[in-house]
């Protein structure tokens, strides 16, 4: 890669075990709150009949989009860490996971401006 130093790799990979449980305790707490709280919420859209509008379906496109991206990019963030914050996974499964992680960003802020946009009509 172009922009790696072999000091910042050294910096990475000596952390100490406080710090690396952690960011391994915060992670896994961000993964389970985002996977359940995301979860709930699009149960509730599917099971209320009163929220079967369009500002309502942009919500359901957005957990789904969430639900997505903390089951399965979040996982190898944390496995990184994990291992010292070292990718063991190769270059190929490291561009699908950051192009994954941008389409996320793209989707949602095309989402949130299309419901800007309908709601304000509706």
């Amino acid at each position: 890669m172009a922009n790696y130093s072999h000091a910042a790799d050294n910096i990475l990979q000596n952390l100490s075990p406080l710090t690396a449980f952690l960011k391994l305790t915060s992670l896994g707490f961000i993964i389970g709150v985002s996977v359940v709280g995301n979860l709930l919420i699009s149960i509730l859209l599917v099971k209320d009949k009163t929220l079967h509008r369009a500002p309502y379906y942009f919500l359901l496109d957005l957990c789904c989009s969430d639900i997505l991206r903390s089951a399965i990019c979040f996982p190898f963030v944390f496995n990184s860490v994990k291992n010292g914050s070292t990718w063991t996974y190769g270059t190929l499964t490291c561009k699908v996971i950051a192009f994954l992680g941008v389409l996320s960003c793209f989707h949602t802020a095309f989402i949130i401006s299309a419901k800007c946009c309908v709601c304000h009509y509706i």
